[in-house]
């Protein structure tokens, strides 16, 4: 007997058969036109990882970048605020270090610009401070460093930061009983000692001579310097 609906019905099956491969072989939602191999699309994961290596790059440089700027910001805070140095027992070599320290602080005042720039205003003042914390007596130093906080260095030229010196010591000689220097002549008793050359101008004197420096006397009360 006869059924004319089973081709209709085979021909249904086939179609939805092969509807179900399409859409398998497909893999996704684009049409097989535009769909390839796993390796055409590789290249947009590649461009992925570029973009985040790039990010790690940049990161580490602005990383390094504020590091430098932080070391610089902190590089005046690196330095300690006290004397550290411990207590001086043997008063000769508490003495005889006293005389060379007073010595070289004083001649370093009388050699110092007569009309310095504003660098070396700080340096002056950085060393002065400097010097006081890492002197090898202690309670020396802290005794320094008290009178420092008490009497600021004076650097707005040589006579006042000689002046300055000399009044600092003799607040020291006050409180050892020793005798009291005289400020007037700080300029002509510490100089360089250079010998001949001491008579030829100097560019780091203003054009002066350290010859010309010996005759000049300095007025203390005229040039008194502040906290004396």
């Amino acid at each position: 007997m006869f059924h004319p609906k089973r081709p209709f019905f085979a021909v249904c099956l086939l179609l939805l058969v092969s509807c179900a491969i399409y859409f398998v072989a497909s893999g996704d939602s684009t049409s097989l036109g535009s769909s390839g191999p796993v390796t055409v699309r590789t290249p947009v994961v590649e461009k992925q990882t570029d973009i985040k290596l790039s990010e790690k790059e940049s990161k580490k440089i602005e990383d390094e970048a504020a590091d430098v700027t932080n070391s610089k910001a902190q590089s005046v805070g690196e330095f300690t605020e006290q004397p550290f140095m411990p207590k001086m027992a043997n008063e000769t070599l508490k003495a005889q270090l006293g005389n060379s320290a007073w010595h070289l602080l004083h001649t370093v005042l009388a050699r110092y610009p007569e009309k310095p720039n504003e660098q070396q205003k700080a340096t002056l003042k950085q060393y002065i401070h400097l010097f006081a914390q890492v002197y090898p007596c202690g309670d020396c130093a802290r005794h320094f460093q008290g009178l420092l906080s008490k009497y600021p260095p004076q650097v707005s030229s040589r006579k006042n930061a000689a002046l300055w010196g000399c009044d600092i010591h003799n607040k020291v000689n006050e409180r050892l009983k020793k005798p009291i220097y005289d400020c007037s002549n700080i300029l002509e008793d510490y100089d360089c000692g250079c010998g001949s050359d001491e008579k030829e101008a100097d560019a780091t004197l203003g054009g002066e001579s350290v010859d010309h420096l010996r005759q000049i006397k300095v007025d203390e009360k005229e040039n008194k310097a502040i906290g004396g």
